[in-house]
């Protein structure tokens, strides 16, 4: 807002904007001073969220400087000046072009316009680095992610292979590690084992992870398509964290018996998962289970240390391969496989077959389309959550933009493309993301340069993992999986905001006790009903004017505010549509109440304290006659929060209006914007209520209705209103006169004037 902030006319590299703190000028202007205050916008804000909290973290990192630049003067501000104006012509022209091929093209396939301006020489190298690194760490990952999903262990790698491609050409961000994760590999698992054995039929059960793929990409580019992007802002921050937690618990569970050595049978339920797994401990091989916490412990002490040392970050992505290294090479020397210690087997070299055959017959005759459905929606919730949530956070960092839609469509051509080729669904992931970040990656060619190693390994390189032990598979699935649990989220959460920790209680323990997919229902369920329930309750204080200013605040927030007997100040901080009607009349109706009790026991303890001294007490009597100095005369909203009305609201303000005019009240509308206004007076409202009590800003409403007031108690017509010189706020009266009384909460004199 050009009237808020004032900006230099010098335009300076990479140079901040500096905005100098809005004052009041609600008494020069007449606009609202509720609006045109610095700590009027905080005051409106009902409540912070933990979800809220994290974005103004990140933004305030972000966007301020601890040191304002220096504009400088003379020669060089001058010639800053004609620069300045040329920048200025030249972003006009190109406001004003029309698209060309190029820019058309680059909207279906981002890839052109980062690759139009990329710098080869200084970030060439980078990419090289960051798609090597990660394309190590990957190929173990992704045949762990295959064992986890019930697959074999050469479809991990299928996913971490074409849909790579398709996403560096579709993808908008730069930096996001698309492939499998254990997330997805496991809601994949416990859904299609409910219709297919993958033991009896691997088939068939390939087949289902192929179509639900299938089904996945399209899902994406419809709902991309369609501009949808927005959906996932229904998802709280507490409700991500307590799903992603529960469910890293439920996967690092079911990677027990791969540790154990003892074969469980898996359940998507917690309670069971323990229950199968001590049925069977009698079964314990106390060597698979020696290799097993060891790779454990090697994969989270390399972990650790290349968080905490800079130079030895690189260990971070080389853990899953130095661990496979080492499990290859133990089993070769020792002969491990023929001791007992399982191993994965052969595993088919060469790049994945073409599967678009699989595509027909949905559900492969052993399942209905419509079965199919929930599975295909969970997984396309929760991959585009885990994705979108890391890519924005990078886009934000190296200071470019990130299309939420654009990110549906290149998710939904990553999974179309790995359906083309024996892949199952597949997401961004946040470890091999942070890797890829760490590494230098600056464009989608790391992509390209991992999904390439893939490839050679395929072609190439899978004879060396015939004998990796099966331990080494569960270890790094365990290690990924325990940075996802977040207990002190939770302790975090209980400390901050109690309804928050509530949402992650239910959200955690939803997902361990009922499962996956139940668990995220629940999890978006929580997110509606907060959304509907913030909606449906808005905040709408009473509001009492500042001590020697004219603001008006929440005399909730400022006991020091100034309300006035006869008068009901409050204001609405939310649209008025039907969802919320009801609660905003019970709302009104109760200060209207609450405001003539406050006005009785106020008389009531000026009587006994008259008692108390002896010095003319007030009689009951003479309370009886005062009940005009106790009525509520005039109902002053103020509107200028609200941002929109419907016709449920239209229909409200018209009901209260005909019910106050019945007892004698008068509504009075302070600020109601543009579009509130344009509702308001084709309904007919306006007149109604009447235009001289519709005012710009809130003291001048209180001003008028006091003026009013206090003509009805002194008996004078309204043609006889007090002088401006007269001001009724500023008027000094007499106690015994009692034309009119000012309460201020919490003051040592509750009937000073």
């Amino acid at each position: 807002n050009k009237d808020h902030y004032k900006m230099s006319s010098s335009i300076l590299p990479n140079a901040s904007l500096e905005a100098s703190a809005p004052t009041d000028t609600s008494s020069s202007n007449g606009t609202d001073s509720e609006t045109r205050t610095d700590d009027g916008a905080t005051n409106k804000i009902r409540r912070v969220d933990s979800s809220s909290a994290f974005v103004l973290q990140d933004t305030l990192k972000e966007t301020f400087h601890p040191v304002p630049l220096p504009v400088p003067s003379g020669p060089v501000q001058k010639q800053l000046e004609r620069v300045g104006a040329r920048m200025s012509r030249g972003i006009q022209k190109k406001i004003q072009r029309k698209n060309t091929c190029f820019d058309w093209g680059a909207m279906l396939l981002p890839m052109l316009s980062w690759l139009r301006t990329y710098d080869f020489r200084n970030t060439l190298f980078g990419d090289i680095v960051a798609g090597l690194t990660v394309g190590i760490m990957v190929i173990p990952q992704s045949m762990s992610y295959a064992k986890l999903a019930s697959l074999p262990v050469e479809y991990g790698l299928y996913s971490a292979f074409m849909p790579v491609f398709a996403y560096a050409f579709f993808g908008s961000s730069r930096q996001l590690a698309v492939g499998p994760v254990a997330l997805v590999s496991l809601m994949l698992s416990t859904s299609l084992s409910h219709f297919v054995d993958p033991n009896e039929n691997e088939a068939a059960y390939v087949t289902l992870a192929i179509q639900i793929s299938m089904m996945v990409g399209f899902t994406y580019i419809i709902l991309g398509a369609l501009r949808l992007g927005f959906i996932t802002i229904f998802l709280s921050h507490a409700v991500i964290s307590g799903f992603t937690s529960g469910a890293a618990i439920i996967i690092g569970m079911s990677q027990i018996k791969y540790i154990l050595g003892v074969p469980v049978k898996g359940s998507k339920q917690l309670h069971y998962l323990i229950g199968n797994i001590i049925i069977v401990i009698n079964q314990f091989d106390w060597k698979i289970f020696l290799m097993g916490s060891f790779f454990i412990f090697l994969l989270l002490l390399m972990k650790h240390v290349g968080k905490t040392y800079a130079k030895f970050s690189f260990l971070r992505a080389l853990g899953p391969l130095a661990v496979t290294a080492f499990g290859i090479i133990a089993t070769v020397v020792f002969d491990l496989d023929e001791k007992g210690i399982p191993v994965i087997g052969d595993i088919p070299s060469g790049i994945p077959e073409i599967s678009i055959n699989k595509w027909s017959g949905i559900g492969a005759g052993l399942v209905s389309f419509v079965d199919l459905i929930p599975t295909v929606l969970s997984i396309s919730i929760v991959g585009f959550m885990e994705s979108i949530a890391i890519a924005k956070q990078l886009a934000v960092k190296h200071q470019y933009e990130l299309d939420s839609s654009q990110e549906l469509l290149g998710l939904g051509m990553a999974n179309l493309a790995g359906a083309m080729f024996s892949s199952y669904p597949v997401t961004g992931s946040f470890s091999r993301t942070a890797v890829n970040n760490e590494t230098g990656a600056k464009s989608g060619i790391s992509a390209l340069i991992t999904a390439s190693l893939v490839g050679m390994v395929l072609l190439f390189l899978t004879p060396l993992f015939t004998r990796m032990p099966t331990s080494v598979l569960g270890a790094i699935v365990i290690s990924g999986v325990l940075g996802l649990v977040d207990l002190q989220e939770g302790k975090f959460l209980y400390k901050v905001h109690k309804l928050d920790f509530l949402v992650w209680i239910v959200s955690f323990s939803g997902t361990m006790f009922a499962g996956v997919e139940t668990g995220l229902v629940i999890a978006v369920g929580l997110s509606l009903l907060l959304v509907l329930y913030e909606s449906a309750y808005p905040h709408l204080p009473m509001i009492g004017r500042l001590p020697g200013t004219n603001v008006y605040r929440n005399i909730k927030q400022y006991p020091n505010a100034t309300t006035y007997d006869g008068l009901v100040m409050c204001r609405i901080d939310a649209p008025i549509y039907f969802a919320n009607t009801q609660n905003i009349r019970e709302k009104l109706n109760k200060y209207e109440l609450v405001s003539e009790r406050d006005a009785i026991e106020a008389m009531k303890e000026k009587n006994d304290e008259g008692e108390d001294n002896q010095d003319n007490p007030i009689s009951f009597d003479m309370l009886n006659t005062l009940t005009n100095f106790t009525k509520v005369y005039f109902i002053v909203i103020d509107m200028s929060p609200v941002s929109h009305i419907d016709t449920s609201g239209v229909h409200l303000l018209e009901e209260m209006n005909r019910d106050y005019k019945k007892r004698g009240l008068q509504m009075c509308l302070c600020n109601p914007n543009h579009y509130v206004m344009e509702k308001l007076f084709s309904s007919g409202l306006t007149d109604k209520i009447g235009t001289d009590y519709i005012y710009c800003n809130t003291h001048d409403a209180v001003k008028d209705c006091l003026k009013e007031i206090e003509n009805k108690n002194s008996g004078k017509s309204p043609g006889s209103a007090t002088t401006d010189e007269e001001d009724p706020i500023e008027l000094e009266l007499g106690s015994e006169s009692g034309t009119l009384k000012q309460r201020t909460p919490g003051s040592d004199n509750d009937d000073h004037v």
